[in-house]
């Protein structure tokens, strides 16, 4: 081995170099330690079944233990296959009964020595396959001989055949191995086989293990050493300095370990936490905003006439009280004086302070935005929220009550619609989404307004995702806003959908276990 020092100059210096796991007690855990033992007092092959007997370990264990020694190359190992042979369940439970040629026999015996009658006798009930069977196996036996349709017993119908001593065998035995059988019984055996419901067989895969001969010796020394080992240091052995006379084990750091089922976030938790950091890192600042909003705020604001459909009680959760729509706003009269006149010239209709006053769970997060947009009147900002919004709509693949939406906007003197397409673009990218576009499409509150669009190579199609454009001049004049502003945003699950390769929305809500365990932390 070489050592290269910092002014450049290299020491040549030999090393031993012990690499072999077996000279050193502590490199062998308590478990190879109790196989070893077991097999050098036993001196030939064990099973595993036997090892784990005589060791007091649960199998895994003894074949954990196993495959280190065999690692380690301190044990061999033989493996052999065999096949289990039964009786079948129904021959077991009926004590009385004989194989079909046997009872051919008797019936001729009985006096009934023409086949008419064999088929048409108590035994048999006109099992015509039943019959030609014991007819062709008493033949094969030798105890009988048919001319035309009369059947003579021979002398050996006395004598037990093959099959009759292996099913009496197994009977009395429970069961056979096949490697014992002597050559009758291999016969008997394959002939009994070809009968259905006589035999059940089981395919035996056997594994036996012995210490290599070449390490028995060495292995007994390793075993006999004298010298005490530990697993732990403790403060005890530290301060009595008992540490001096033990050999640590050695620890294998890059075992697995076991899988703890503890608890953690839900993945779209972990996702939402992985857009803000996006967000924040595009130069974007989080805010917050009430969950309950007055319809003033969620619907008049954004300039969405009061007899539209998205304010019905179909599409909107309503609750049952009303604000004072002033004091709500801090006294600001002006500014829903300034909201009142655009929908009345506008939309050529009374503007009905009523309706701006009812409470509503919001139904997106865009008045949050404008609350943060009237109160701070920022000359250039960028800011991005995602909270949860309510619709009062039926569950489906696509659809839930309450989801989440992410939203952003940026302002300043000289914004432009190409700066939008860029700030998304950038934001797809960042998540992994190369394949992007933009078509134009109609938003109550936003002019010119567009639609992303992205592929989704799963399904292999383009997909629709968020809506996007400049606020509209009725929404952020009477706010007392002069500066365009850029915004964007849509619902959160139909992005995590992409993420997580699912195809109901409902998934990421279910008490799917193994699903949530499985999905990775970082993607």
């Amino acid at each position: 081995m070489s050592i290269l020092h910092k002014d450049g100059t290299e020491d040549i210096k030999k090393y031993e170099i012990v690499n072999d796991q077996a000279n050193s007690m502590t490199s062998l855990h308590p478990i190879e330690k109790k196989i070893l033992l077991v097999l050098q007092k036993a001196g030939d092959w064990m099973s595993e079944t036997n090892l784990a007997k005589a060791t007091g370990l649960n199998p895994d264990q003894v074949r954990r233990g196993i495959e280190w020694l065999r690692y380690k190359n301190l044990i061999d190992l033989s493996e052999s296959s065999d096949t289990r042979i039964s009786l079948h369940e129904k021959i077991l439970d009926d004590d009385n009964y004989i194989l079909p040629e046997r009872k051919f026999v008797n019936v001729v015996i009985a006096g009934r020595n023409k086949l008419a009658d064999v088929f048409h006798s108590e035994e048999f009930q006109n099992n015509e396959k039943e019959v030609y069977g014991a007819i062709r196996y008493s033949k094969v036996n030798g105890w009988i001989s048919v001319d035309k349709d009369q059947v003579k017993l021979l002398p050996a119908s006395k004598l037990p055949s093959r099959e009759e001593n292996f099913v009496n065998k197994l009977r009395s035995s429970k069961f056979l191995r096949f490697s014992l059988l002597d050559d009758d019984e291999k016969i008997a055996y394959e002939n009994l086989a070809k009968r259905p419901n006589v035999l059940i067989t089981k395919k035996l895969q056997e594994k036996k293990f012995k210490i290599l001969k070449e390490n028995v010796d060495k292995i007994r020394n390793l075993l006999q050493s004298g010298r005490a080992t530990a697993r732990k240091l403790d403060k005890n052995v530290l301060i009595s300095s008992e540490w001096r006379n033990l050999s640590f084990e050695q620890i294998d750091v890059e075992a697995p370990l076991p899988l703890l089922n503890c608890g953690r976030k839900n993945p779209l938790i972990d996702f939402i936490d992985e857009v803000k950091e996006i967000l924040v890192s595009m130069g974007f600042s989080e805010i917050e905003g009430k969950l309950i909003q007055t319809s003033f705020w969620n619907f008049d604001a954004l300039f969405i006439p009061q007899d539209h459909s998205a304010r019905e009680m179909q599409d909107t959760f309503y609750l049952n009280s009303e604000s004072g729509l002033y004091s709500a706003l801090g006294g600001e009269k002006s500014l829903v004086d300034s909201v009142s006149k655009v929908h009345e010239y506008n939309w050529d209709y009374a503007w009905d302070e009523r309706e701006a006053k009812t409470y509503v769970l919001r139904t997106h997060t865009t008045p949050v935005t404008l609350q943060h947009l009237w109160k701070e009147m920022p000359d250039k900002d960028k800011v991005f929220l995602i909270g949860r919004v309510f619709r009062n709509e039926k569950v489906t693949f696509k659809h839930l009550v309450e989801f989440h939406q992410v939203e952003g906007i940026y302002t300043s003197s000289s914004a432009t619609l190409r700066q939008l397409i860029g700030i998304q673009s950038e934001f797809y990218s960042k998540l992994g989404i190369k394949k992007v576009k933009f078509w134009p499409t109609f938003f109550p509150y936003t002019e010119p307004s567009l639609q992303s669009m992205v592929f989704n190579d799963k399904l292999n199609k383009w997909i629709e995702l968020f809506g996007m454009g400049i606020f509209r001049s009725e929404v952020t004049k009477p706010l007392g806003f002069k500066n365009p502003v850029l915004a964007w945003g849509g619902g959160f699950e139909r992005l995590a959908m992409l993420r997580f390769g699912l195809d109901d929305i409902r998934e990421l809500y279910s008490n799917n276990l193994s699903w949530l365990k499985s999905v990775a932390k970082c993607q």
